[in-house]
């Protein structure tokens, strides 16, 4: 069971497993997944078209975000900025609302710093040269990857968390990315496995299996196309395969805030750097990730706001999640005496309302979410 110093942890494999490694038992891997993907692909909006921007932004949407919460997103961010030269142009407020829902701003910005160079270096048109995409911001190893063999058609890797877990299943692989020989491992594999004649094919159907049924738990072996020389089916380890890192314990915040509503709209703040959702505008309080008891909350508001507000009872409470913090957010009906430094946002669309006051707003104000005159 002991694995050689510096090689990634790996079960005993089946009689016949080691073959795979070879470039007979590779190619039939390859075969085998760019037929299932054939005849089992989802059909997804990113994947109806080659336009390598549309092919970069519904990659980095897909980083740490279920397929299904990237859908309707994807299509409305590319109907407002359908090339890199129209997103360079975005202001902070139109990245915010058109980013709206997904979370993890940075990666938007980061987005907008490459398209920024897009059009500085290279007149607005995605390089196809697997160097200068690894040069633009954002473009990590997996980006790179992913946009290099789907735009393109380079034959490059992308390796990502479902990637790691097919392989690990697969090769009988304790660890995927604890240590650099098992993340090395991980790449060699699926570097051996690659089709390059159907490079961007092969990366999704990879990524797709994992998805669609090698998942974390209760994988469906029956529908696997490689399951007749998975290392984990046939030892009965894919409840074990790969060895999970311990989940970081939950943080229960029970946030409380205001909601002032007047003719110009609602009372609200932006948020300042180094807090959660930085740019954003959100209902005044002591902060998504500060517990406040009911009667300090006039204080807390007076304290960072210099507003005098009058606080009643509570008008909503909505649930929500930021990083491993569960939030349960509490907004008082209020009325104000002096606003301090808070000020008046329409509840529309195109203010960048961070999503647990947007939550309010439906549960508070309407079935849209929508202030209406």
């Amino acid at each position: 069971m002991a694995s050689p110093r510096g090689a990634a942890a790996e079960i005993a494999s089946p009689r016949g497993a080691a073959e795979l490694t070879s470039p007979r038992g590779a190619a039939t891997v390859a075969a085998r997944l760019l037929r299932w993907f054939d005849a089992n692909r989802r059909d997804l909006p990113w994947r109806r078209g080659c336009d390598p921007w549309a092919i970069w932004v519904s990659e980095v949407m897909l980083q740490q975000t279920r397929v299904e919460a990237v859908r309707e997103p994807f299509v409305r961010f590319l109907r407002q900025f359908p090339t890199p030269t129209a997103f360079a142009a975005a202001s902070d407020d139109e990245l915010l609302t058109a980013w709206r829902g997904l979370g993890y701003y940075r990666r938007a910005r980061l987005l907008r710093d490459g398209a920024r160079q897009v059009v500085a270096q290279h007149g607005g048109r995605v390089p196809g040269a697997v160097g200068e995409l690894a040069e633009l911001p954002g473009i990590g190893a997996y980006t790179l990857g992913a946009v290099a063999s789907i735009a393109f058609g380079h034959a490059e890797v992308a390796i990502d968390g479902n990637v790691e877990r097919v392989v690990a299943r697969h090769r009988g692989l304790r660890e995927v990315t604890s240590t650099a020989a098992a993340r090395r491992t991980i790449r060699a594999t699926v570097g051996g496995w690659l089709d390059a004649a159907r490079a961007g094919d092969f990366n999704q159907a990879v990524m797709e299996l994992g998805a669609m049924v090698c998942t974390p738990t209760s994988p469906n072996c029956a529908a696997c196309p490689v399951a007749a020389d998975c290392v984990a089916r046939a030892l009965g380890l894919t409840a074990q395969l790969p060895a999970r890192k311990p989940k970081r314990a939950s943080i229960e915040v029970a946030a409380r805030a205001v909601l002032v509503v007047g003719s110009r709209g609602v009372l609200g703040h932006r948020v300042a750097a180094g807090e959660p959702n930085v740019g954003q505008i959100e209902l005044p309080g002591a902060g998504m990730l500060c517990s406040c008891d009911p009667g300090d909350l006039a204080a807390v508001v007076f304290r960072r706001f210099g507003a005098r507000l009058s606080v009643g009872s509570v008008v909503a409470s909505v649930r929500h999640a930021i990083t491993h913090h569960r939030i349960e957010l509490h907004a008082h009906a209020a009325t104000g005496k002096s606003l301090g430094t808070l000020g008046w946002f329409a509840v529309d669309q195109a203010t960048p309302w961070t999503t647990p006051s947007r939550k309010v707003f439906l549960a508070a104000l309407g079935a849209d979410g929508v202030m209406h005159a």
